[in-house]
């Protein structure tokens, strides 16, 4: 499949977001990762239960470019597993199932 077809499905389906900043106009792309923006998520979005969708390093894993702005929601608990695993999201998953 296309990833960008899958991505925007994840979107529509409510189970992802893509995030922006005033700091960069409301754009969407690469520019959001220096953002403050971007720093905060890095940091927080678990705590609202969601957890980074395409990880900068993780292309091969993914089958998706990096994208700083684009998180999947996944509730808090599972995001604190997420965290506290050390993973990302694709690899959690597939050690637990």
């Amino acid at each position: 499949p296309n990833p960008s077809w899958i991505s925007a499905l994840l979107t529509q389906l409510g189970t992802a977001i893509d995030f922006s900043s005033a700091e960069i106009q409301d754009g969407l792309g690469g520019q959001f990762s220096g953002t403050l923006a971007a720093k905060w998520l890095e940091q927080n979005a678990w705590k609202y239960g969601f957890v980074l969708a395409f990880p900068k390093g993780y292309e091969n894993t993914t089958g998706f470019s990096y994208e700083s702005w684009h998180y999947r929601y996944i509730g808090i608990a599972n995001a604190l597993n997420v965290i506290n695993s050390g993973k990302i999201l694709e690899v959690y998953l597939r050690e637990i199932n």
